[in-house]
């Protein structure tokens, strides 16, 4: 995993992973990145982008009760949360903890995959995960080359199984292409915003059309000024005419 700060992925709660998948990968190439069965659910990672563009999305699917069948029999299908990458995640905790925020989940023992949870707050309404790994995925460009996974390099949580069950994707045809853009997020406090993902994970910041852009490698996150907060879904470039609607969420199709 790289080692400086970054976005690594947006997640969406959904009922059908593998269906979502292959409807993404139709209509905008999605390529298959990584994904994992753990007791409470299923993950596939996904890359819609160019060699040079794009971004990172999660499809969450539960396959047993948990955490994520409570959330989709609550909410519906929609975003659940995003995932940043930290040099260190117990000194991300300690500053997160600073801010008044609230850090559940920590797991420090897997050099795979160590992660803690920020839980949804008044402000952001989103989970916010910090993750650090001492393995890496394949660079975009590698990704849409070949179809070749190992796993075994890869970042894994503990106590997954099935790295490779999400293979049947690679069968749907490919009928469009699109690049993933900037995360669209409604924050009741754009300056407490600013200090989480400028201040504690590392962004840069800029402000345009009255929002504020925060920026790392992988991708951004666009932060707008509401009363309702929450991830309003992500921008996307070239997909097909209409957005692609999941749930409370959409990928805003923008030419």
């Amino acid at each position: 995993m790289k080692s400086e700060f970054d976005i690594d992925h947006t997640s969406f709660a959904v009922r059908d992973a593998l269906g979502w998948a292959r409807r993404l990968r139709r209509q905008l190439g999605a390529v298959p990145v990584a994904g994992e069965v753990l007791a409470e659910f299923r993950y596939l990672l996904l890359y819609v982008g160019t060699a040079d563009e794009g971004g990172r999305l999660e499809l969450l699917e539960p396959v047993g009760a948990g955490f994520l069948a409570r959330f989709l029999s609550a909410h519906g299908e929609g975003p659940h949360h995003l995932t940043f990458t930290v040099p260190d995640v117990t000194e991300a905790v300690r500053r997160v903890r600073s801010l008044g925020m609230t850090v559940v989940g920590e797991n420090y023992d897997n050099s795979a995959w160590r992660e803690a949870f920020v839980l949804p707050d008044p402000v952001h309404r989103t989970v916010v995960q910090l993750a650090h790994s001492d393995k890496a995925y394949p660079e975009p460009g590698e990704l849409i080359r070949s179809a070749a996974r190992d796993p075994s390099t890869f970042p894994s949580v503990a106590g997954a199984t099935q790295p490779l069950w999400w293979t049947p994707l690679w069968e749907t045809a490919v009928e469009g292409c699109g690049r993933l853009g900037p995360t669209h997020l409604v924050s009741r406090d754009p300056a407490l915003s600013r200090r989480l993902f400028e201040g504690i994970l590392g962004a840069r910041a800029s402000e345009q059309d009255g929002c504020l852009d925060f920026a790392w490698p992988s991708g951004s996150v666009r932060v707008h000024s509401g009363d309702a907060p929450g991830i309003t879904g992500a921008d996307l470039y070239g997909g097909p005419a209409e957005d692609i609607v999941i749930g409370s969420s959409r990928l805003r199709t923008r030419g």
